[in-house]
């Protein structure tokens, strides 16, 4: 065939070989810190009942901790989260919900660990009735 021909013509030919540098599990990118937001939405379950919201953006890598405490005190019950998703540039996020009923004086913190971070990072969120 034509094609079969023109491979085989006398000349000067260069190859160019394409790798990549490394494999995309095998990246070592340095850590990035996560972006972290509180806010309230509405319940549709109890009359004054709300979800609150800890979205947390941006970060890698995707090992990462998130609690919900209660006036210093860790909450289990009522705690929703998504699924990690990653980002297109290598980050991830992912949002915890607590279903809450707040009172006068309570206190919400989202408390955040993760490698890039010295310390755990809070974000509180506080209603007044």
């Amino acid at each position: 065939t034509q094609w079969q021909k023109s491979l085989h013509r006398p000349g000067c030919y260069r190859t160019i070989r394409l790798q990549p540098l490394s494999q995309p599990s095998s990246l070592s990118l340095p850590p990035v810190q996560p972006e972290v937001k509180v806010f309230p939405i509405k319940s549709g379950s109890q009359p004054h009942s709300h979800l609150l919201v800890c979205s947390v953006t941006g970060f890698y890598p995707g090992g990462i901790e998130i609690k919900w405490l209660k006036n210093r005190q860790e909450q289990t019950a009522g705690v929703v989260s998504t699924e990690l998703l990653q980002n297109g540039d290598w980050t991830f996020q992912i949002l915890v919900m607590l279903e809450m009923s707040p009172q006068s004086g309570d206190v919400y913190t989202c408390q955040v660990e993760h490698i890039s971070l010295q310390g755990p990072l809070a974000v509180h969120w506080g209603k007044s009735l």
